[in-house]
């Protein structure tokens, strides 16, 4: 991010399909919820905005699928109306252009270029990818220009040399001798059996595990799920707020997302709690996969 963008508030509108596709054949909402989780963490005075196709909802599966409608509810996330031109890419450019956000988005928008000319303006185009046992990183990046397609016409075919036209019953003669031979070429050779087409394998990427493992066990251990805990608010995401519960083998970071900070749920968790607060909160779930209890306030 430039100097001069860092010193003013950040806006920053995420490619939302996009993300939760990386390095995926198909979409995950986990994946994307983790990368605006560690983009908050990385650009903590940013204001995020995550946009995703209509479409996603039908490519993911039925426990996210209900997920993604509660956070649409929350207005944590926000889909294109229905029927929209260019889908959700075009939602995303005319959102970032109107605020003068950054996009975050590993796709370079080909069709969209001519009409949006700033996306090669420096600092307007953030990428992103988890990195086993790293995390999220995210770079600035400039898209790739899109190339013109413009017909070419067919070269010529050389002209070729008259020939002297040969004696009517040679002509004729040859004509049979060349069908015969074509005839009896065409019976001897094997027919060729069409090429089998090898399916492409399926690229996927690990979700990167939040909590070590043995601290995750030992919170398991300690803390069973509808228990009571105390944790301190230490971020906030565009859906939720990260918290950490002190256990006697250290801290483990967990997730309480907007639809468990009250009836109805708050737009933003920063409406109800206080980052460096104390609260306490009932363990809803885990996440077993990505090691991360997730909570909710007890009010």
């Amino acid at each position: 991010m430039s100097p001069a963008r860092a010193r003013t508030k950040t806006r920053i509108v995420v490619d939302g399909s996009n993300i939760a596709t990386e390095g995926r054949s198909e979409p995950s909402l986990a994946q994307l919820r983790a990368a605006v989780e560690a983009l908050a963490v990385e650009y903590p005075h940013a204001d995020i905005l995550v946009v995703v196709d209509a479409s996603l909802e039908h490519k993911l599966s039925s426990a996210e699928r209900t997920q993604l409608k509660d956070l649409e509810l929350s207005g944590d996330i926000v889909a294109p109306p229905a029927g929209s031109v260019g889908r959700g890419d075009a939602f995303i450019l005319k959102i970032a252009e109107r605020i003068g956000g950054v996009v975050l988005s590993n796709d370079s928008f080909h069709e969209f270029q001519a009409a949006h000319s700033w996306l090669f303006d420096e600092g307007r185009l953030l990428g992103g990818k988890p990195v086993p046992k790293v995390g999220w990183i995210f770079t600035e990046r400039i898209p790739v220009k899109a190339t013109s397609r413009t017909p070419q016409s067919s070269p010529q075919p050389p002209a070729k040399k008259a020939k002297p036209a040969p004696a009517a019953k040679a002509t004729k003669a040859t004509k049979v001798s060349s069908s015969r031979a074509t005839t009896a070429s065409a019976k001897k050779a094997p027919a060729k059996a069409p090429a089998k087409k090898t399916p492409a394998k399926a690229v996927t990427r690990d979700r990167v595990p939040v909590n070590s493992e043995e601290l995750f066990e030992q919170f398991l251990a300690s803390v069973k799920v509808r228990s009571h805990v105390e944790g301190v608010v230490v971020t906030f995401t565009s859906h939720g707020a990260v918290i950490k519960v002190a256990i006697e083998a250290g801290s483990v970071e967990c997730y309480a997302p907007n639809s468990g900070l009250g009836t109805p749920p708050p737009v933003r968790a920063r409406d109800v709690l206080k980052r460096g607060e104390t609260r306490r909160f009932r363990l809803r779930s885990i996440d077993r996969e990505r090691r991360i209890p997730e909570l909710v306030l007890v009010q």
